[in-house]
């Protein structure tokens, strides 16, 4: 599996040292976006210290650019409507950044499967939120 990782503190590549894959990671924005394109990896995981605030933003940028890639925000202590949006605007996960290297192994597996990465409270959140955008 070809992952890139978006973060400039490398946190992320450590947590991930251990997982079977062609791992690429990138510390600046627009490098991430080229690399995005041309390595067009199934997996990518984005620090959400990375953007910020603007994270929503440079989450509906790279699923514009390669919307087969499934897409990880890694944060740490975020509110739960900060995971809810940046899953809204495309995120297929999140995780915690202090467990990430336990759960990576599962995460990527997970992953390759087709599968969502999110707590199952969020799921609920997920749901909700739809619901208020149909009615």
């Amino acid at each position: 599996m070809k992952i890139l990782v978006i973060d400039n503190t490398g946190q992320i590549s450590a947590c991930l040292a251990e997982v079977e894959a062609d791992l690429n990671c990138r510390t600046d924005e627009i490098q991430a976006l080229n690399a995005l394109e041309q390595l067009q990896p199934e997996l990518v995981f984005l620090s959400y210290a990375f953007r910020g605030e603007q994270t929503h933003d440079y989450i509906r940028l790279l699923v514009k650019t390669l919307p087969s890639a499934s897409l990880i925000i890694v944060g740490e202590q975020m509110a739960q409507e900060c995971v809810l949006r940046c899953l809204l605007c495309g995120a297929k996960g999140f995780q915690e950044l202090q467990d990430l290297q336990y759960y990576s192994f599962r995460l990527v597996q997970a992953i390759s499967r087709g599968e969502a990465w999110v707590s199952r409270r969020m799921v609920a959140s997920l749901l909700d939120a739809i619901r208020q955008l149909t009615l």
